[in-house]
């Protein structure tokens, strides 16, 4: 009778983005454990060299020679899908777990060497099925990868930030810069996820109508009349997600867990030292480069000339009285319609 087939341990996807409290004891180059996941790597079996770095992981062995091998199986099973948490797992990596990560001795090098092999393997991996377009391209190809891959980019900046904070060598910016590149295009190329169908009218003119006396609206709050009363943007992925980290930092500051909010408060200085507007508000600034693509050749050679007595000017209105400066455009234009 055969045996019954080995149950392979699933892979765990956020073993890297817990805080950690405890520095992790030292691995050896030499450790079997670690030649097992090296051996892996070198016959390109990804996905068990990310189940023998999980292994060590689950034990404590928080070593940055595992974070390349556990992040490229991660990716190797999860596709697109996997970049959010990948990405999140390199920020709390290099911002808020390193001085918990071993070796004591070259940890810079180490990790710089493994996060530059993660990413140049991921690119290549990526333009092996664009190019070859084929099953996996097209699932990649899909319109459910825009959230993956908004929520993805918009942890990009904080990790070009952590490479120059902690890698003394950081050989990884070029092919980071060259996977958000890409993945930047690749958004923009998915196709708009199809609106959800609205109810059906038949549905609402069956049910029973029942007058009701009417009651006084409540009182808005200040900040709720203030957001009905002006325009409104839509939220993006990013800026959703740091939302819920100002609201995770008031709730342990409530309870008191000075500790878990010390982790929110480093991440949340690190995004609002180096914010992006476009990545957090994208939608704000959509239509400014929308009408700057499309009129480029007329604004550029204006450009060119800011230093001129007459552009002084109109800067230092601008400033001044915005309305001012929009009303005097419009008398010019009126001045010049006439004649």
């Amino acid at each position: 009778m055969a045996e019954p087939a080995k149950q392979l341990s699933p892979l765990l996807p956020q073993l890297l983005t817990q805080p950690l409290t405890a520095e992790a004891p030292d691995l050896e180059s030499t450790d079997e454990r670690l030649e097992k996941v090296n051996n892996l790597v070198s016959r390109s079996d990804y996905v068990e060299a990310a189940r023998a770095a999980q292994e060590l992981l689950e034990q404590g062995l928080y070593d940055v020679r595992l974070v390349g091998p556990y992040l490229m199986g991660l990716f190797m099973d999860g596709g697109l899908e996997a970049l959010p948490t990948l990405f999140h797992s390199l920020s709390s990596t290099l911002l808020i777990n390193w001085q918990y990560f071993g070796p004591r001795e070259r940890k810079d090098v180490f990790a710089d060497a493994g996060l530059r092999w993660l990413l140049k393997v991921l690119n290549k991996h990526i333009e092996h099925h664009e190019r070859l377009k084929n099953e996996t391209w097209q699932r990649w190809s899909q319109a459910s990868n825009r959230e993956p891959l908004e929520q993805a980019l918009a942890l990009s900046e904080e990790i070009f930030a952590s490479f120059n904070r902690v890698l003394q060598r950081n050989a990884c910016e070029a092919p980071f810069r060259r996977l958000t590149q890409w993945m930047e295009g690749h958004l923009n190329s998915l196709p708009e996820p199809e609106p959800e169908p609205e109810p059906e009218p038949e549905l609402e003119a069956e049910a029973e109508v029942v007058p009701v006396r009417p009651r006084a609206a409540p009182a808005e709050s200040p900040r709720a009349a203030s957001a009905s009363a002006g325009p409104s943007i839509p939220v993006s992925p990013a800026l959703a997600q740091l939302m819920r980290k100002l609201a995770a930092f008031d709730t342990l500051l409530e309870r008191q867990d000075y500790r878990r909010a010390t982790v929110v408060a480093a991440d949340v200085l690190q995004v609002v030292e180096h914010f992006d507007p476009r990545v957090y508000l994208p939608a704000l600034f959509s239509r400014f480069f929308a009408g700057l693509s499309t009129r480029a050749d007329e604004v550029e050679p204006l450009m060119q000339s800011t230093d001129s007595l007459g552009f002084r000017a109109l800067d230092q209105l601008y400033r001044v009285d915005l309305e001012a400066f929009l009303a005097q455009e419009e008398n010019v234009n009126a001045g010049g319609d006439e004649e």
